[in-house]
């Protein structure tokens, strides 16, 4: 990853936007369960790292944080990080579920998926919310 924000660092290159952290929902959506992806506690604090290679670098912690700290990050003249804290059980969910997402989802959980109740509730209110609006 030193590679990835050191250079931009160093040659003043344009943005770009980068998500990590996907890769649980890659597996599940493959239809295998979740392995070794979770970062442990305490979480680390990427956004230093951007700043030792000379980027800017901001930790949010909460949804009121998100935007000033983006807003900034788009106003610095050089490399950014922006590292935000997700619930992990929150599904990035695309605008329509295939019947091949679907059915990976469900075999992923069949084959042993850890955090079932938490996910599954997860997706379950924001169904509901989703219903009410």
């Amino acid at each position: 990853m030193s590679f990835t924000l050191g250079t931009p660092s160093r040659w003043t290159q344009p943005p770009s936007c980068n998500v990590y952290g996907q890769i649980l929902w890659e597996q599940i959506v493959l239809g295998y369960p979740e392995y070794a992806v979770r970062h442990r506690r305490p979480e680390a604090d990427f956004s230093s790292w951007a700043r030792g290679c000379g980027g800017y670098g901001a930790k949010t912690t909460a949804p009121g944080e998100v935007a000033g700290a983006v807003r900034e990050a788009l106003a610095h003249p050089g490399a950014a990080l922006v590292d935000v804290d997700v619930n992990p059980n929150e599904p990035p969910m695309p605008g329509k579920v295939s019947y091949e997402q679907a059915k990976h989802f469900t075999e992923a959980f069949l084959r042993g998926q850890p955090h079932k109740a938490a996910t599954l509730a997860t997706v379950a209110r924001d169904k509901i919310s989703e219903l009410r609006s």
